[in-house]
This record gives structure tokens, sequence and C-alpha cells, in this order.
């Protein structure tokens, strides 16, 4: 079994995924656009939208996609109404084997966005930050420990 995180937005994901495939030097970017599904529930304005992304990174990815109005809907009030949720929101931990490449990945992705936990040596780990990325995406960038086995 292998688990995929799937990050969601509300128009930019094509914006975040190449600002992460680039962070995190990814293997392979497939983006496909609402307008590659002919069966897709959108309107014109959302054909260049990003209806699925994968991202391969090593033996690991990262899916996502755009939040069209509609899709991610709840039922408000009498329960007749659908209101669009804004994406959930979760967060994306890295690991790396040494703090010299954790603290670059984390520098760029916390670049116009907002650092929660500066990056520094902790109890666990000999580097390790927390920074929600300028697309409103949380990153936890840890280093492993040395002794790790």
């Amino acid at each position: 079994m292998k688990i995929t995180p799937n990050l969601t937005f509300e128009d930019n994901a094509r914006e975040a995924f190449g600002f992460y495939a680039e962070v995190l030097g990814a293997d392979q970017l497939n983006l496909i656009t609402f307008g590659d599904m002919p069966d897709a529930p959108v309107g014109p304005d959302w054909k260049d939208k990003i209806a699925h992304a994968w991202m391969q990174v090593g033996d690991q990815a990262i899916m996502g996609s755009d939040n069209p109005p509609g899709v991610c809907a709840d039922a408000g009030g009498s329960g007749t109404e659908i209101r669009r949720t804004p994406p959930t929101q979760t967060a994306i931990a890295l690991h790396f084997d040494t703090a010299d490449r954790a603290r670059q990945i984390f520098d760029r992705l916390s670049e116009d966005g907002l650092v929660q936990m500066p990056f520094a040596a902790t109890s666990w780990s000999p580097g390790f930050g927390m920074a929600r990325d300028r697309f409103g995406k949380d990153w936890l960038v840890n280093t492993f420990p040395q002794e790790r086995g």
C-alpha cells in the first residue's frame, strides 16, 4: 500500500505544483486540466484549471487539484442551499538526512509565506521548522536524528 497526500487549492494548483516541483526536485509532474476531461462538470472558465496533479519525487508522491465551486460543498442553512467550503487544511511532513538540505527546502517553502516555527535544532532533531507557504499549505520540515536506524 502507498499513502499519497492530496492537496486542494482555490484556483492556483498549477502555480503551486510548479513551485513544489522546482523546490523539491520532482522527477515527474503531470497536470490534467478540467478541459482534458470532456465530462467534467465545470464551466468554460475552469477548463484550464487543474483537475488532477501528480508530482513524483523519488518513490514518494503528492497529488492535488483546484477546487471548483459546487464540487467540495456542504449543505448550509435549511439544507437546500449549497455553499462552497474552503479546502481542508493539513500539513505535509518532509524528512531529510541532513540539516543543511532540510534548511534549504524550509527556506524555499517559507518564501513569501509565514514561518510558524523557525528552523532550528530541537530535542528530537538536528533541524526542524514549520511554515505555511504562499499557497496556504503547511509544511513540517524535519532532519532525521543521526542515530536513526
